[in-house]
């Protein structure tokens, strides 16, 4: 074989080598492409909580089916990231209107509210949080009230200075509007209140700030309902 023939196809075989290089490094790219994760490629999503938070600043029909939802799938993290903070928010969900009836979940409030407490994704000082959020301005009503009544008396009873640690925080105000809806109704003489008020400021400590607001308001509600 001449030396020209064999330049030639020394340079043929040079070139396929290179071709299949590049081919081998075309195919391992568009293997990764198709196995990368999602984040790595730059995809968007929103975390849950986030798309929670936008929803519920909709209409309570919308917030209500969230809820729904949420609950139906037992993902109480969530649900409890979804329930009220105020008060009005959650009267507006549960409560009933002596002139409307019953609010849209009104029939679900028992379950949901249960399902709220025992969660056990969320700590007892979350929960003691968004028990005072929705206490501060509250009102007593014998059913879905009546039960964040309760729920929130254990926390604070397993939880004093926890308790203590969050209305510490808050101006006289709001948290003496708490104290007054923690023993609001419905018969807020009965031995049983009374046992339960001395009970708290002994956890609470007798000469804290707690304590004294606490029987503060316990004192003015023994005079509103004299006056019913």
């Amino acid at each position: 074989m001449s030396s020209l023939s064999l330049e030639i196809g020394y340079a043929l075989k040079k070139v396929r080598n290179i071709a299949a290089y590049l081919g081998l490094l075309l195919a391992v790219s568009c293997n990764n492409v198709e196995h990368q994760p999602r984040s790595n490629l730059k995809v968007v999503t929103t975390p849950a909580a986030q798309v929670n938070s936008t929803f519920r600043v909709k209409d309570g029909s919308d917030r209500a089916a969230l809820l729904t939802e949420l609950y139906n799938n037992k993902n109480c993290r969530e649900f409890f990231n979804a329930f009220p903070n105020t008060f009005d928010e959650f009267d507006q969900l549960y409560g009933f209107d002596d002139d409307k009836g019953e609010r849209i979940l009104y029939s679900k409030s028992e379950e949901h509210i249960s399902f709220l407490y025992g969660c056990a994704e969320v700590s007892d000082f979350e929960k003691l949080k968004k028990s005072i959020d929705i206490g501060i301005n509250g009102r007593w009503e014998a059913d879905a009230s009546a039960l964040v009544q309760s729920f929130a008396f254990n926390l604070i009873k397993d939880n004093p200075n926890e308790t203590k640690a969050i209305l510490d925080t808050l101006p006289n105000s709001k948290a003496s509007s708490f104290w007054y809806f923690m023993f609001d109704g419905p018969h807020p003489t009965d031995q049983e209140n009374i046992k339960k008020v001395d009970l708290l400021r002994n956890l609470l400590g007798k000469d804290s700030k707690q304590s004294k607001l606490l029987s503060e308001q316990y004192k003015k509600l023994l005079v509103d309902w004299s006056e019913h």
